[in-house]
């Protein structure tokens, strides 16, 4: 595919500075590929310099100058570089021609390509992925445990057990696994969605990033593991036993963008590259060692897309994967807020929160509780936690508009993020651990709560008015749905007992 017919060649050999939260895998191919076509040697382009580096780092590097291109880590990372002013708008015609005529604008709802307020065009998408988690059939069978289905079922009371046999990573270290808790909040409403994210967390081993969750899933040190889709592909590539499963309408397509920064100092050069992804270079997603969706089907009418027909069959059947109606804005609104409260309340708590929560499955299973004190503990240990608002002083929840109020001040007011983080950690802690104490005492009064303990735990931690969920709210749950998540495992768990 030919860029631009006559272009002034630059005496000088460039190099193109990459900021990438893409694989080395990736990189070297991209380099390699590139280098070696017409575009490259048409303008000039000599080497291409990857930088990878965590989310937060890249402002840094963008700040001193220091990079050309970003791409790849999702449209977490790249709205947020959006809305700080760090993006260049893409404006070469020939880019901007591919748009609405090879690559989607958006698809099941999702945009490919963010444009502006100002109508320009900030970044493209240059591959699809889809979210769910990969399971390892060997390690399912040999801790007896169901195959997972869907969200719920990796947060069910089946997988409370030790060793921690889901994997789940930090969302302020991975920007799809931040996208998947956006996906649950909608799927279900923002308060059973938190409860739902509660239990696959209590469920959970917590790791440092995305890749170690497949790694342990591959290597057989879980049985499941929330993971972006070519996580999920590569994992069955390696391993026969690994199965990447989708949600039933309870996920979404994303587009991984590509993007001029604003500390871009080749930028004809910069726009040539980023057409050749667009274009040629979607190649590299069909290596085996990727096995990632391109966001230009054309090339799967080409020599190397031919012999990928496995994933042409993945990509026709992911482009008609039941999802839920993601509202973009809605999630990018409190997505700072709910990557710093899930930390705080679920990953730096996550000790206190599994130990209570294995603890009140087994003694229900064991019998040593009834059931309305097993409902009352796991009705508080789910509910979000109650905390003191650092501007009011006031005691408030973290509702989905609380979120919204203070998410673009967590993005630029580190000591506000940081006390408030605390309020969280501190409040989780004290209530995951006084769910324990509660379920120790219940234990010796032979399995019921006291009125003192009731009327305690029903102050520290009310329960919240039972909603609907509704479609308008991004939601697939109605209300028979949200009563049978609450309900069958616990019909299940007391089939056990008898």
């Amino acid at each position: 595919m030919s860029f631009l017919a006559a272009v002034p060649v630059r005496a000088d050999g460039v190099t193109l500075v990459i900021l990438t939260r893409h694989d080395t895998t990736i990189q070297e191919l991209a380099k390699e590929a590139f280098l070696k076509s017409d575009i490259a040697k048409q303008y000039n382009i000599v080497d291409i310099k990857f930088r990878k580096a965590p989310e937060s780092q890249w402002k840094i590097f963008i700040e001193r100058g220091q990079a050309d291109i970003g791409w790849g880590g999702g449209p977490t990372l790249f709205d947020n570089l959006y809305k700080r002013g760090y993006l260049e708008p893409i404006d070469d015609p020939q880019v901007l021609g591919l748009l609405g005529t090879q690559i989607q604008e958006s698809i099941a709802g999702m945009p490919l390509v963010r444009k502006g307020n100002d109508g320009k065009v900030y970044w493209i998408a240059a591959a699809l992925s889809s979210f769910g988690f990969t399971i390892n059939k060997a390690v399912l069978n040999r801790w007896n445990l169901p195959e997972p289905e869907k969200w719920e079922d990796i947060g069910s009371e089946a997988f409370a057990m030790d060793p921690p046999q889901v994997g789940i990573a930090d969302p302020t270290r991975s920007t799809s696994n931040t996208r998947i808790y956006q996906i649950i909040v909608q799927a279900f409403g923002w308060d059973e969605g938190w409860k739902v994210l509660t239990q696959i967390a209590a469920n959970a081993k917590v790791y440092d990033a995305s890749d170690a969750v497949r790694e342990a899933v591959i290597a057989g040190d879980i049985a499941a593991g929330t993971t972006i889709d070519f996580y999920g592909y590569t994992a069955m590539k390696l391993n026969p036993d690994c199965v990447y499963i989708v949600p039933k309408g309870e996920s979404v397509l994303n587009g991984d963008p590509i993007a001029l920064l604003t500390s871009v100092q080749h930028k004809k050069e910069a726009q040539a590259f980023i057409y050749w992804v667009l274009t040629d270079g979607q190649t590299v997603w069909l290596d085996e060692k990727v096995n990632r969706m391109p966001v230009n089907p054309s090339i799967f009418d080409t020599p190397a897309g031919q012999k990928r027909p496995d994933l042409k069959k993945a990509y026709e059947l992911t482009l008609k994967t039941q999802g839920i109606n993601f509202d973009d804005a809605r999630a990018l609104a409190t997505e700072k807020a709910l990557q710093e409260y899930f930390k705080a309340t679920l990953v730096d708590a996550n000790q206190e929160l599994h130990q209570a929560w294995v603890a009140l499955v087994k003694a229900y299973k064991d019998g040593k509780i009834t059931d309305d004190t097993y409902n009352k503990l796991k009705e508080e240990l789910l509910t979000p936690v109650s905390f003191k608002d650092p501007d009011s002083g006031q005691t408030v929840t973290f509702t989905e508009d609380y979120a919204k109020k203070i998410n673009d001040r967590l993005l630029k007011d580190a000591s506000f993020k940081d006390q408030l983080a605390q309020e969280w950690r501190d409040a989780a802690r004290a209530k995951y651990q006084k769910v324990l104490a509660d379920l120790n005492q219940a234990i010796k009064q032979g399995g019921t709560l006291s009125t003192t303990t009731t009327t305690q735990s029903s102050s520290s931690s009310p329960a919240p008015t039972p909603t609907t969920t509704s479609s308008a709210q991004g939601g697939v749950c109605g209300p028979g749905v949200i009563l049978g998540f609450a309900l069958l495992p616990l019909l299940a768990l007391k089939k056990k007992r008898e």
